[in-house]
This record gives structure tokens, C-alpha cells and sequence, in this order.
């Protein structure tokens, strides 16, 4: 009996781990209106590594990019740019300002501090958010202490805002792939602390900018170990990223 009850609690432990796991964009075998996966390049290294001087290169993280634009006509004028960042195990002692976590939802790039340190500003006042350093999402133009061109920057840069919200991912995923405008409906403002995140967290965010243009997405905590995180971002369907 008591064996019975032990392999009942691993298979549920099992079923949980999995399920936290679920994904709206699969790396394989998945199809879209517009295209297919499309792995970005690391905008930071070359063949998928980091340059680390003065020990290990460091493995970039694999980027899914897909767009989903909704069948039905009447929610046809806007579609929903998404990106599946998985992280590697990065080993005990590694660089934190080394790792990939600055996203720019303008092209989908995703740099490290470090990177971002060595360009010119103009370079940092295109980011948006931070995605993994202290599993943390915070704006770009508040990373005084990370990024040497924010501090000052001042209006050179969005202001973006988070909010935590009780979505399943059935939710999530018509949101995605049928009604991206709901990411605007579902918006209300506010100027709360950048929130710390942990497994199975949904956020909507908003990226203010001037004469009503202001975009607004989503963002899922997949998984913290491996870190897997997905960006939602709702454009018209005329904009091409």
C-alpha cells in the first residue's frame, strides 16, 4: 500500500513539473500564418557563444520567434509578434553582467549588460525590459546601476509597466493567437515596483510612447530552471519586425 501511494505522489509530481512546462510557442513542429521558427542570432557572440574573456564562452540562449495573425477578420487588424527565450544552466560563478537579459522588442534582440556597456548609447536607448537578471522585470531606463547609458537618459528611452494578472494559459493563448487586442483591453495603468517573478507568472505590460502609439504584450514565466520566459507583443498587422 505504502509503494502504491509513493508512485502515486511521483506521477502527480511528474504531471505538475510538466504542466508548468505547457508552452504557447513550441520550438518544433509548429505552424504559423506568417512563418515558421526562426531562431535569432545572438547579437552579442558568434555561432552561439559569448565571448568571455578570460574563461569559458558562454552558450547563448535559444530564441523562437513566430507571429500569429487571428483567422477571424474582425480581430485581423492586429497580430501578436511572440518570442520562447530558454536559457542554459549557466554554471555556479558565472558572470551575471555576461548573460543575455536586456530585450528590445523592436527586433527581438536580447543582450547583456556587458554588451551593452561597450556601445554607444544609442544601443541602450532601444531596449525595453529586463528579463532575467534577478528574475526581476524592470524597465531599461531604471537600470542605473546595470546600465551605464540609462542613468540620465531620461525620455531617450520608453517607459514600460507590468502587471501581474490571474490569466490561465487557455486564456493566454486565444489572447495570442486569436484576440491580441485584449492585451489593451485588459491594460490598467499603474507605476508599482518592477516585480520579482517566479514559475507559472503571467504579466501584462505597457510601453508608453507619444500621440496615442503606446503597444502593450504579455510576458509568461514558462519555467525557472531551466529559465524559459515567452514576450508577447500585440502591432498592427502592418507593422513588420
Amino acid at each position: 500500500m505504502q509503494h502504491v501511494k509513493v508512485v502515486t505522489a511521483l506521477s502527480l509530481l511528474l504531471i505538475g513539473l510538466c504542466g508548468c512546462e505547457e508552452s504557447i510557442i513550441e520550438r518544433k513542429d509548429m505552424t504559423a500564418r506568417t512563418e515558421g521558427v526562426v531562431p535569432n542570432q545572438p547579437s552579442n557572440g558568434i555561432e552561439g557563444y559569448i565571448p568571455n574573456p578570460g574563461g569559458q564562452s558562454l552558450p547563448y540562449p535559444t530564441i523562437t520567434k513566430k507571429t500569429f495573425i487571428p483567422e477571424y477578420s474582425l480581430w485581423a487588424h492586429t497580430k501578436c509578434l511572440t518570442w520562447r527565450i530558454e536559457w542554459p544552466n549557466y554554471p555556479a560563478g558565472t558572470d551575471s553582467n555576461k548573460i543575455p537579459t536586456v530585450f528590445t522588442l523592436s527586433n527581438g534582440a536580447l543582450n547583456s549588460f556587458y554588451f551593452l556597456n561597450g556601445q554607444p548609447a544609442s544601443t541602450t536607448y532601444k531596449t525595453n525590459f529586463n528579463l532575467y537578471h534577478n528574475a526581476q522585470l524592470e524597465m531599461s531606463r531604471t537600470l542605473w546601476s546595470e546600465l551605464t547609458h540609462a542613468f540620465g537618459a531620461g525620455n531617450q528611452m520608453d517607459a514600460v509597466w507590468f502587471n501581474q494578472v490571474d490569466f490561465s494559459l487557455k486564456t493566454l493563448e486565444h489572447m495570442v493567437k486569436e484576440r491580441p487586442g485584449l492585451f489593451q483591453t485588459y491594460w490598467v495603468d499603474n507605476n508599482g515596483e518592477p516585480p520579482v517573478y517566479q514559475q507559472g507568472d503571467v504579466f501584462l505590460f505597457k510601453v508608453d510612447k507619444p500621440l496615442n502609439q503606446s503597444q502593450y504584450g504579455g510576458i509568461r514565466i514558462v519555467s525557472m530552471t531551466p529559465r524559459i520566459i515567452e514576450v508577447y507583443l500585440a502591432v498592427p498587422t502592418t507593422v513588420t519586425i
